[in-house]
């Protein structure tokens, strides 16, 4: 018998060539759809070789099943696929036939998997190895199954939080593909490796392999394995938040598959590529938008958006119109054209409703999977925009809230009849959202109730928490508010044991998230805060929903969850580093501004508020960022700096003289962030000229520690143009003004290289790294950087790159230690971005320094030498003086001595450790 199978599934060439293909989809390797509003796990494939819609005949023997399996996985038919591929390995095994059994449990894992069944999966996958292990694998294709089943456990690793092993999984699959010379193997897993190295942090090793992956491909002739290969790893990159190299590649796989007159294949790229262009409008979008709060997540877009996204968009509805005329895949082509109608409804334009019910006729002809399930939920979404924006212009709908009910009511059916928990939940989830907006709350409560129940059971957090935020809604809306802060508390608490997965939910989850997580945390804080005096216990819950708030905003900048937590208590924290310190924490809602202060030894929060609408504030900081960084403005500059400092301080003034305060460390929110604090102005005097000032992403972040003895510093910079940047001459002088002060080593122009500085860093241990050189923060971490002279170090790059090392005395292996302080002393934020200084916050973090110094905006004349130089003079002169304060006193020394306009001495901010 194993001779047998072995025919069938390795000595036909065209075979292998479908197993090849079937073991990257299977892994999930090859993206052809993704949505913004579908979850992962919506992504199908096009490689199946027959229709969705063609019936399977019953198998009559294992070989039968487990290709009866690999129709029902591709189709996403998962429970059925389960059922085929437990009885092909029974038989198998009755057959004494233990690498075929192998291979059927292998398959049946990753099925496993995608139910969520993950002990099971877990016993599956152990047991596959288990008989590859007695049978001893040592030939070609032993190996393959070999290969396969690492790549499973693998996979099975990286979902329960296991980078480590899941990396060891795949290394070792990969060894083994290039031991027979599987190309398809090696290159799928190797983009396995890429992922485990990003979530545990690797930046360089990650990249270097993504670079790998691409040699081997382009190495490769034309071939159905390129195209699939180049398609797989553009929309890898366009996850990872590449899009510029997902474009190439894509673009190159297009031009293969219509060279090669693959029209599935072309149609499929015109789908992925379609799906980047979005990604571009999404990001131009993010860039725009004032992240307004939109308390339903079912957000409808009418057309107002910037000219730079609605180009993408165009382009993009372009792309999915060719994909839908070219598709030979029924599924394939509704799902071009729902992303299509999805793109269009952003456009602010429609499809007619005779295309609308010749999209729903086709979807109805489909045979049931968890896609068409995916599919009618998105159609059925999209229809709600269409009918709000009829309501609104009063014209007619074809579709009314009741048929899209029935779309939903279809959905949760198939689900049923698919035995399909995920899907089913995701369906109903839909219809409790659908009778929210139509304001039928009983009835929504029930579909959101049992949608919940549904994940839950599956351990389906990631749209659990929708669910939970859901039926907090809808409890603050029945009245019900303390029921409502528990539902809110429990998808808080989600989210955060979401922290790994949350990044990957899907590949525009940075766009997603203002409208489908940020709210669920600024919801909670307001309902936390609602009473005029809320208790201890909600204030102290609602500084910490702020600081996870802020861990979730870091982890969706830099789509990993790498940014280490300390779990010490907040109040702790602030009673051990100063007893001259106080923390504020500002949150901007949707109707106020909401502050919370703690104050040392005193075990009350103080809290106040400021009821002012979102868009009244975000224009004030607005104006305000823009007054700054103009060097001739006064009296509107000192009257909107005002308006500020009585939200954030003008209350608190008497209780900070009482306790005798001397720093104020905050821990900004959302635009706040683009103000230097220093520069606000109580109508006689800025804040600098009575407090020390620092800011923290969150002091479960980065915590407070005393400044070291040694005090020495490596300095880089740029004075010469380089890639487009501008000369920066006063690097010279203010290199000058800091050896006059400070022991350092200097690396200028052609010797400041990322090399050099790595070198240099690691080899000696500096607790000082000054780079006065062009940098930019900016909302996306791929556009926050440091310019060398060879080229950008982006902000992921940095811990690698600033790692130092010291010896340790008495042992001879060498052990990581801190820098102490980064100073960046010629960077800016991203012009028109209006988060851009959540880079800065990344840079603090990644770096791996303890305290960092950075400008908000690029000064470009002499007082920043003097700044610099006064700033490293105080601390040598007062080995007990804080950076913060040594900082405060650098500024208004410029303030007294050269210019009192904020735009020379404001922008200088540190963040972190202020000791």
């Amino acid at each position: 018998m194993l001779k047998k199978a072995r025919l069938y599934f390795y000595t036909s060439q065209i075979w292998r060539r479908r197993l090849q293909i079937f073991l990257l989809v299977m892994l999930g390797l090859i993206f052809t759809l993704s949505f913004h509003i579908l979850p992962a796990e919506s992504k199908l494939t096009q490689f199946s070789e027959q229709s969705i819609t063609e019936k399977v005949s019953a198998p009559t023997n294992p070989e039968q099943l487990i290709e009866q399996g690999r129709t029902f996985y591709q189709t996403e038919k998962f429970t059925h696929a389960a059922e085929s591929l437990q009885q092909a390995a029974q038989i198998y095994e009755s057959q004494k036939d233990k690498l075929n059994q192998a291979l059927a449990l292998s398959y049946l894992s990753l099925t496993q998997q995608k139910l969520g069944q993950w002990n099971q999966a877990k016993a599956t996958i152990s047991s596959s190895l288990k008989l590859l292990t007695q049978a001893k694998p040592s030939t070609e294709e032993a190996k393959h199954i070999l290969a396969l089943a690492l790549n499973t456990q693998g996979s099975l690793q990286l979902a329960l939080g296991q980078a480590e092993l899941a990396l060891e999984s795949w290394q070792q699959a990969a060894k083994t593909y290039t031991q027979i010379g599987d190309t398809a193997g090696q290159i799928g897993s190797l983009i396995n490796q890429a992922t485990a190295l990003e979530s545990l942090g690797f930046s360089t090793r990650m990249m270097n392999i993504w670079q790998q992956v691409e040699q081997n491909l382009q190495a490769q002739p034309d071939s159905l394995l390129k195209v699939l290969g180049l398609r797989s790893l553009g929309n890898t990159l366009r996850v990872k938040g590449d899009l510029e190299k997902s474009q190439q590649l894509l673009e190159q796989s297009l031009a293969m598959a219509k060279n090669m007159k693959l029209p599935q294949e072309e149609s499929a790229t015109l789908l992925s590529l379609g799906n980047t262009l979005y990604s571009f409008g999404n990001k131009s979008l993010q860039r725009d938008a004032s992240s307004e709060e939109n308390f339903l997540p079912l957000y409808c877009n009418y057309g107002v958006i910037s000219e730079n996204a609605k180009t993408y968009y165009q382009n993009a509805a372009d792309l999915y119109y060719k994909s839908a005329s070219k598709s030979t895949s029924a599924i394939a082509k509704i799902q071009a054209q729902l992303n299509r109608l999805t793109v269009l409804l952003s456009l602010g334009e429609n499809l007619s409703n005779e295309e609308l019910e010749l999209l729903q006729s086709n979807l109805a002809d489909l045979t049931p999977s968890r896609a068409v399930v995916y599919a009618q939920v998105n159609f059925a979404r999209s229809l709600v925009c269409i009918n709000e924006a009829s309501q609104k212009t009063k014209e007619n709908s074809t579709f009314n809230v009741d048929k899209i009910s029935q779309i939903l009511t279809k959905a949760v059916q198939q689900a049923q009849d698919l035995q399909d928990q995920r899907s089913e939940s995701y369906a109903l989830g839909n219809l409790g959202q659908l009778y929210e907006q139509t304001k039928q709350l009983s009835l929504a409560q029930q579909y959101t109730e049992q949608a919940l129940n549904l994940a839950q059971v599956i351990d389906a957090s990631d749209i659990a928490f929708q669910w939970q935020w859901q039926l907090g809604r809808l409890l603050l809306a029945q009245g019900n508010s303390q029921a409502a802060v528990a539902a809110y508390t429990e998808a808080v608490t989600t989210l955060k044991s979401l922290r790994t997965d949350l990044v990957s939910l899907n590949p525009d989850i940075q766009f997603d998230l203002r409208d489908r997580v940020e709210p669920v945390y600024r919801q909670l804080v307001g309902l936390l805060l609602q009473p005029e005096k809320p208790s201890l216990q909600n204030l102290k819950q609602a500084r910490d929903i702020i600081e996870a708030l802020q861990l979730a905003q870091l982890d969706n900048f830099f789509r990993d969850a790498c940014s280490t937590v300390q779990p010490t208590s907040i109040d702790e924290v602030v009673d051990n580093a100063n007893p001259a310190t106080a923390v504020i924490y500002p949150i901007i809602l949707a109707d106020r501004v909401e502050v919370i202060v703690k104050l040392p030894h005193i075990e009350q929060l103080h809290h106040y508020r400021t009821y002012k609408l979102k868009s009244e504030v975000e224009i004030v900081l607005e104006q305000l960022q823009k007054k700054l960084k103009q060097r001739y403005t006064f009296s509107d500059r000192q009257a909107l700096s005002q308006q500020v400092y009585n939200w954030l301080i003008e209350p608190l003034e008497a209780d900070l003289a009482q306790s005798q305060i001397k720093t104020l460390v905050f821990v900004l929110d959302g635009s706040l962030r683009n103000i230097p604090m220093a520069a606000l102005y109580n109508g006689k005097q800025y804040l600098i000229e009575k407090y020390s000032v620092a800011l923290s992403p969150g002091l479960q972040l980065l915590e407070p520690k005393s400044k070291p003895k040694r005090f020495e510093a490596l300095i880089g910079g740029l004075t010469q143009s380089r890639f487009g940047f501008s000369s920066l001459p006063n690097v010279a002088d203010e290199f000058k003004e800091i050896q006059a002060v400070i022991p350092s080593k200097e690396f200028i122009n052609q010797a400041f290289t990322n090399k050099t500085i790595e070198k240099e860093v690691s080899s000696l241990s500096y607790p000082v790294v000054h780079l006065a050189t062009h940098g930019k923060f900016s909302s996306q971490q791929e556009d926050t950087f440091i310019l060398t002279w060879n080229g950008k170090i982006n902000v992921k790059e940095l811990r690698e790159v600033l790692q130092t090392r010291e010896p340790v005395v008495g042992r001879a292996s060498q052990v990581p230690s801190p820098i102490e302080l980064l100073v960046l002393s010629a960077c800016e934020t991203a012009t028109g971005d209006k988060r851009a200084a959540l880079g800065l916050a990344g840079v603090a973090v990644r770096s791996g320094a303890r305290t960092t110094l950075a400008s908000l905006w690029q000064v470009d004349d002499k007082s920043t030498a003097m700044l610099m130089k006064e700033f490293y003079q105080q601390l040598k002169n007062n080995p007990a003086l804080s950076k913060s304060e040594a900082l405060r006193r650098a500024q208004e020394f410029i303030f007294q001595n050269y210019q009192e306009h904020p735009f020379y001495w404001a922008p200088y901010v540190l963040v972190g450790n202020w000791l």
